[in-house]
């Protein structure tokens, strides 16, 4: 939490603190015992902006005003929030039933929160204690989610968050309200998006947003992947592949033992990459970018099926046109540019992998160099999606067989190593191909540069002279 005990104690026993409640998040989760979830405060206060200045001071801490609409004041210290301070229009009890679930629908006196008892003087109008201790997440109101639809999200998130399973009523409001999601702000959809997707419970919130209808207001392109044909090859439509995926990938990057006798197995084979400390780092970093890419990996298929003469259904350039319309997505949502280019990057080259080497061939030292330098630190979180891709495509039982060449296949892309470090100096930099060329300035420089180093990462060239002569032949070689 950003507010220290001796916050939460200098704002307790400061004059105004009668008549200033905790209420809603954090009061729920100090029940539950997971006080580390909480981030920040929601306090509702009679007084509202005036109590919000004084605290802010008090705090070493700056308040501003974030919504034109309600009467909310912001108080950030250091660029976190500590909490948002509410202005009690009428009463807790009208503030209370305005909130979404009951179980953020408590409150506590600050001065009790502060000391830790949140029990002594807690106000439960609707039930917020019995559907925690039932694991139920019910509304307060029947408008709840028509007043704001983003609360669809919001049951789904608490769902795979906190294990509160939606009543009927509450599955039935869902259905209804998810048709207004397009008119919640796009910055506040991404950040329970974002939320959602870093849960371990991913597959089963994703199946909760489709049988409620949500999932296709956040992601169009997904509805229109729906009943795409694509056998024989795959098992399943363009959607429900796209959805195994999303199960596999989650499989393959959870670091705990795997269940299910089909996962153990998976992983077997794959010991030597998951016991490897730098890729491990590097799938968690990569962990929204590329759930995200996994889930949306094949969007691009719907417009550019084709069934050839053979029978075939074919689906050229689909991996370009997915990464496109992400992109697109993407930034309507207002996610932030680094995710969107990175699950841009993962959708355009995840069939890479696969096409890295002809058919029952290893890879190239040549291949596999053009391959890291594309990519990065894209490598292994690529890998993986390929990997999920296969798995969702014919099905583990099917897949099984040749598991351990898939496998093979991944350790070597991911293993090789470049035979001339890229820490190492070039064997010759622009301005010494130029005199070894007697060219002068251009793209041509950047041409034999390129070649020049990737000989010498995979061994074909090891001396300054070797790569002097290479650029003299490479200047006169017609384009």
């Amino acid at each position: 939490m950003s507010l220290t005990s001796d916050d939460l104690r200098a704002l307790a026993q400061s004059d105004e603190a009668d008549g200033v409640w905790v209420v809603g998040g954090a009061v729920r989760d100090r029940l539950i015992g997971q006080t580390s979830r909480t981030q920040e405060l929601d306090l509702a206060v009679s007084s509202g902006e005036a109590w919000a200045q004084s605290a802010a001071a008090a705090l070493d801490a700056s308040c501003v005003s974030i919504s034109a609409a309600f009467p909310i004041w912001r108080i950030v210290r250091h660029g976190q929030t500590l909490a948002d301070v509410w202005r009690l229009d009428e009463d807790l009890a009208t503030d209370l039933r305005r909130r979404d679930f009951s179980v953020n629908a408590m409150a506590v006196p600050l001065s009790d929160f502060a000391d830790g008892d949140v029990r002594a003087n807690l106000i439960d109008l609707h039930g917020g204690q019995r559907d925690l201790a039932q694991r139920r997440l019910r509304l307060v109101s029947d408008s709840a989610l028509i007043d704001d639809p983003l609360r669809v999200l919001r049951a789904v998130r608490f769902e795979c968050e906190l294990g509160l399973r939606p009543d009927a009523q509450l599955r039935s409001a869902m259905r209804q309200a998810a048709a207004g999601l397009p008119n919640v702000a796009s910055e506040r959809i991404a950040a329970e998006i974002q939320r959602i997707f870093a849960s371990n419970q991913l597959p089963w919130s994703l199946r909760r947003l489709e049988q409620c209808g949500a999932l296709g207001q956040l992601f169009p392109e997904l509805e229109h992947c729906r009943k795409v044909d694509q056998r024989p090859v795959h098992r399943r439509d363009v959607f429900w592949h796209q959805y195994d995926a999303v199960r596999w990938i989650m499989r393959l990057t959870d670091h705990d033992a795997p269940r299910g006798k089909y996962a153990r197995q998976l992983w077997a084979a794959l010991a030597a990459l998951r016991s490897d400390d730098a890729i491990r780092r590097t799938l968690d970093e990569w962990r929204l970018p590329l759930r995200l890419a996994t889930l949306l990996h094949d969007i691009g298929k719907p417009a550019t099926k084709e069934v050839g003469a053979d029978g075939r259904t074919r689906f050229y350039g689909h991996s370009e046109l997915g990464a496109e319309l992400a992109e697109a997505r993407l930034r309507s949502l207002r996610f932030p540019s680094r995710v969107t280019e990175q699950v841009q990057l993962l959708i355009e080259q995840h069939l890479r992998p696969g096409q890295v080497a002809s058919p029952g061939q290893a890879p190239t030292d040549r291949a596999l160099h053009r391959f890291h330098t594309a990519l990065g630190d894209a490598a292994a979180p690529l890998c993986w999606l390929f990997l999920a891709d296969s798995l969702a495509t014919a099905g583990p039982r099917a897949l099984l067989p040749r598991w351990p060449a898939y496998a093979a296949h991944v350790t070597r892309i991911l293993n090789w190593q470049p035979r001339r470090s890229t820490a190492e100096p070039r064997l010759l930099d622009g301005r010494e191909i130029m005199a070894a060329a007697g060219i002068g300035p251009g793209p041509q420089v950047g041409v034999i540069q390129r070649e020049i180093d990737e000989r010498a990462a995979i061994g074909k060239i090891r001396t300054a002279e070797e790569a002097r002569q290479l650029a003299r032949t490479l200047a006169t070689t017609p384009a």
